[in-house]
């Protein structure tokens, strides 16, 4: 199955193949959760700690569903913490 990953922060960086005007279309051939994909595509240590929010399919995923599993052709979108005042 295919997944695209969009990152709109640094962590993008840490992801091998990523292009920044497409993100990064990955071939999975297995079964695999939200989490375990980003940990496996994101080459940083603390990159589950850098992300507050993570959507699919235009969806926004709460953390505590993050180990559901993808389907072929999910779009993840990757944000960090937002600030302002």
């Amino acid at each position: 199955m295919k997944v695209r990953l969009i990152i709109y922060s640094n962590l993008k960086d840490y992801v091998d193949g990523y292009q920044d005007n497409e993100g990064l279309l990955k071939e999975v051939s297995e079964q695999m959760s939200i989490k375990r994909f980003l940990q496996e595509t994101i080459k940083h240590e603390k990159a589950l700690d850098a992300i507050s929010m993570v959507i699919v399919n235009e969806k926004a995923v709460p953390f505590n569903q993050i180990e559901r599993n993808l389907q072929d052709g999910d779009i993840i979108k990757v944000y960090p913490p937002m600030g302002g005042g």
